[in-house]
């Protein structure tokens, strides 16, 4: 095994977080140790100091793989608190969004546990308790998503050495269906000739309606992203969902939104920084979802909706077009093609209420 202390900057571009690239039988995981460094102008020995506890870190996870190496159960590990296992590893996970469930489903085991809870209490028992409290107090599927976070949790602890056996492997809450909505053309349309307070929001939602990108790619795409050749535009983007790098062709329609935000040079009231090399100048998620919300109720649209809507509408629109299944999937950037056949089902649904409303025969079957 090799443990190695790396830092990188941060988007704000001015501090680096240090963390711990531990590769281990193939195997390649980072452990973030909430710890940063300034710049080196002004920080120069509280930065040395950071990378000395690091070293110190770094150094004390050697000895707990050596003494497991040579059968020595690690006490340590056993007494450690899951809750902060479970937050060091949703702050290591790419997308802010992410990021953001994890945080909500820790909120809700520390609530749950009343307190620092340690590997050796995590049992099959204790997860029965924890998912009753979720569904006592949410949606089925959100408590799913929330508990899916602990389960994630306890997966890696298997793998890191820490929990012997996954005590969550029985202990599950079923998914309940739910409707993804999604506007029609018209409706897009429609919204199109509809003015939004927060235009850039508009442009955005669009975008996302005729390209599938989401939010957490639509607000850090730059203009260096934007490609444009004989075959059109396309962008090269990193999802940051995932961190796969993609080539992503744009329709028409996308395009034109694209030469719209040249045009238009769209700068939106809002209070957060932004990127000033960035197509869509967006301010929060949920600012944006707001105005959304608005601008779709002032054009007289009864659904609800929100900009990872626009994401579905693209899927639903191309399958409704006939592009096939297999090339949705890879423009929406799935990694299995059963994500994308929930959409599919949708279409079918569609299919089946248009043939319901063929008129019959007058006088009846001859």
């Amino acid at each position: 095994m090799q443990i190695k202390v790396r830092h990188r900057k941060l988007k704000d571009g001015k501090r680096e977080t240090v963390y711990l690239d531990i590769y281990d039988r193939g195997r390649r995981r980072l452990e973030y140790l909430g710890l940063y460094l300034g710049p080196q102008k002004t920080h120069r020995e509280a930065n040395r100091e950071t990378l000395r506890l690091a070293e110190n870190i770094a150094a004390k996870r050697r000895l707990e793989v050596a003494n497991d190496e040579h059968g020595f159960a690690s006490r340590t590990k056993q007494k450690a608190d899951f809750i902060s296992y479970c937050r060091n590893l949703g702050a290591s996970k790419r997308s802010p969004n992410t990021r953001g469930v994890w945080r909500n489903a820790i909120a809700h085991l520390a609530a749950f546990a009343a307190g620092p809870i340690r590997f050796s209490e995590i049992n099959d028992s204790f997860l029965e308790g924890f998912k009753e409290y979720l569904l006592g107090r949410l949606r089925q599927n959100s408590a799913l998503v929330y508990f899916a976070r602990v389960k994630t949790a306890c997966r890696q602890a298997v793998r890191d050495g820490i929990l012997p056996t996954n005590p969550a492997i029985d202990v599950s809450i079923k998914k309940q269906g739910t409707r993804r909505e999604f506007l029609e053309l018209a409706e897009l349309e429609k919204l199109s000739a509809t003015p939004c307070a927060n235009e850039a929001g508009k442009a955005a939602f669009l975008f996302s309606s005729f390209s599938g990108l989401r939010y957490s790619d639509v607000k850090p795409l730059t203009w260096s992203q934007v490609k444009r050749s004989k075959a059109g535009y396309s962008i090269e983007f990193n999802q940051t969902k995932t961190g796969e790098p993609e080539t992503l062709p744009l329709s028409a329609e996308a395009a034109a939104i694209l030469e719209g935000q040249v045009a238009a040079r769209v700068s939106p009231r809002i209070k957060s920084p932004v990127n000033t090399e960035a197509v869509f100048k967006l301010g929060a998620q949920q600012t944006t979802d707001k105005a959304i919300r608005r601008w779709v109720k002032r054009a007289g649209i009864e659904k609800k909706i929100s900009f990872h809507n626009a994401r579905h509408t693209f899927a639903t629109l191309s399958l409704t077009n006939g592009v096939d299944i297999y090339t949705v999937s890879k423009l929406l950037g799935h990694k299995s093609l059963e994500t994308t056949e929930i959409y599919a089902k949708v279409i079918d649904e569609k299919k089946r209420e248009a043939v319901s409303k063929l008129p019959r025969l007058k006088g009846g079957r001859q």
